[in-house]
């Protein structure tokens, strides 16, 4: 019972954020933004360097956390290359995995666990993982990338919170052009200051948010998939009928077509949010899932609801990808 009380708390809480600046955002899109530069992404530190030593223990500690929570993997990083070039505030690594062909251009990126107090989008996101790894051969043309872990800090809190180390929100603190303006103006104002919605005092100012820029940057994807929860719903961002001014008529057709597929729509954006960074500013479709509830007991059933989609997004060609215009080439993680 309190734990639905808490998942209803969660849920009222999360739907007034977004309802207080969702026609603003919704105003923004329509309007040009300036060219994005890219800002370069802060070089390794030494502990960086050493982030690989770290995985067989962020490997067992996670173990010991599905066993918890009776999943059923019970080994879950066994049979894949995990890697990790980056660490946390508290020095976790921060680790992804690939999978297909680098070379290919049907580019997917996997987000999750920016919110660790979400709970299920972990489990989900090491389901990709497996059933991707186990459809290598058949899923031939396709090139995934996916990031299980984003906030480990948080996750290992007692009980698991939102934010980061430091209390940052890592979905309000990337770099997007109407940070500056918005970002801390919104947090004091339409959300009364809400510690779990800070997005930090200057924007990429977290390592956690760092590692998912250099993901985005070098693996170049053509579609972005993020894994929340619990407000069951299919999110998108991306190219739409309002941002003609700014991309090809036909690519943006093609992301129509990813949305449409999908099922996907629009309920508006953050300053700093991923879906503003990526999707708005950059051009890349991206989906955000969130998962009906942050209740680890339903996370099985949440993967075989929405399996079938999230290989729908896996095997989808956006054909026009390349007349983006992007500012970097793709780039292997290997």
């Amino acid at each position: 019972m309190e734990e639905t009380k808490e998942t209803g708390r969660m849920i009222v809480s999360r739907l007034i954020a977004l309802l207080s600046v969702v026609s603003a955002s919704f105003v923004q899109a329509a309007t040009p933004l300036p060219t994005i530069t890219p800002q370069s992404i802060p070089a390794r530190t030494g502990d960086d360097l050493k982030a690989s030593e770290k995985i067989p223990a962020l490997c067992d500690s996670l173990k010991e956390a599905f066993g918890k929570y009776k999943w059923d993997l019970e080994k879950p990083c066994e049979g894949f290359n995990i890697q990790a070039e980056r660490v946390s505030l508290e020095k976790r690594p921060l680790i992804y995995a690939e999978f297909g062909n680098p070379e290919s251009t049907n580019r997917t990126l996997v987000l999750s666990m920016v919110h660790p107090d979400e709970i299920t989008p972990l489990y989900l996101a090491f389901k990709i993982m497996e059933w991707t790894k186990q459809n290598q051969k058949e899923l031939s043309d396709y090139y995934v990338v996916i990031a299980p872990f984003i906030n480990p800090d948080g996750f290992y809190r007692k009980p698991p919170i939102r934010m980061n180390a430091r209390g940052v929100d890592l979905n309000r603190n990337f770099a997007t052009a109407d940070w500056p303006a918005r970002a801390l103006k919104s947090w004091k104002g339409a959300l009364h200051s809400n510690p779990r919605r800070f997005p930090g005092h200057e924007p990429n100012s977290e390592p956690e948010t760092h590692f998912q820029r250099e993901l985005i940057e070098r693996v170049k994807p053509v579609k972005i998939l993020s894994i929340h929860a619990p407000l069951n719903v299919m999110d998108y961002d991306g190219p739409s009928s309002l941002t003609l001014d700014r991309f090809p008529k036909e690519y943006v057709n093609e992301c129509v077509k990813l949305r449409n597929r999908l099922k996907a729509r629009s309920t508006g954006f953050f300053p700093g949010s991923l879906g503003n960074y990526s999707g708005q500013e950059r051009g890349i479709p991206t989906i955000t899932l969130e998962l009906p509830t942050a209740n680890p007991a339903k996370a099985a059933d949440y993967w075989k609801k929405f399996q079938q989609g999230i290989r729908s997004m896996i095997e989808h060609k956006i054909d026009s990808a390349a007349q983006r215009d992007d500012k970097f080439p793709p780039v292997s993680m290997r």
